[in-house]
């Protein structure tokens, strides 16, 4: 009886880890959003700064929040995304890789950080980007009866003009991707960069 316990209660910890790492919980299946098909990894590389996210705990409480990605010799992509908090200025950072999922979509990509309790592969799927301003990226886990969101628009400036944003809106609608959810990341009094 206490292996079938220990087995329910790890069950129960690794969809709870699941759930919150994708905050907004939606019933049904995952929607239909379409990927770029022509996504050019290398062009993708760089410093991003978060302009707007869906909600997600991982990141709460966030501020100057950036992704930087580069190519590994291995040719997978690292990841090294960085925030400070805002209840006590300690900056964080968390590192994980990048790999595309299949070559047909090449804008799906799955993104792991070794470092977490639970090493789950997180979607990560590029909408739209013109590589040098904004980023629109999506992802979804589906568990059957309902399935959670996140999105990020992402940009190479830490303060984009509106008309940058406005390209990322427009993304977001051409796919059905809600814009109510989206909140601003605070970007702030943010230190120097390197």
């Amino acid at each position: 009886m206490s292996v079938l316990r220990a087995i329910a209660v790890f069950l129960c910890g690794f969809f709870c880890l699941r759930v919150s790492r994708a905050q907004l919980v939606f019933p049904g299946a995952c929607p239909d959003v379409a990927v770029m098909t022509d996504f050019d990894a290398s062009r993708y590389l760089g410093k991003w700064y978060e302009a707007e996210k869906y909600f997600a705990a991982f990141e709460l409480g966030g501020k100057c929040i950036t992704a930087n990605y580069g190519l590994k010799d291995n040719g997978v992509v690292r990841v090294l995304n960085k925030q400070i908090s805002t209840f006590t200025g300690m900056k964080s950072e968390i590192e994980g890789e990048a790999m595309q999922v299949s070559r047909s979509d090449e804008g799906k990509l799955s993104v792991r950080f070794p470092s977490l309790p639970v090493n789950v592969a997180a979607p990560y799927w590029v909408v739209d980007t013109d590589y040098d301003s904004f980023s629109l990226v999506w992802s979804c886990y589906d568990f059957g009866i309902f399935h959670t969101r996140n999105a990020w628009i992402l940009t190479r400036e830490r303060n984009p003009p509106l008309e940058v944003l406005e390209k990322a809106y427009t993304a977001a609608d051409k796919n059905n991707i809600n814009r109510a959810y989206f909140m601003r990341t605070d970007q702030k009094n943010c230190p120097k960069e390197d």
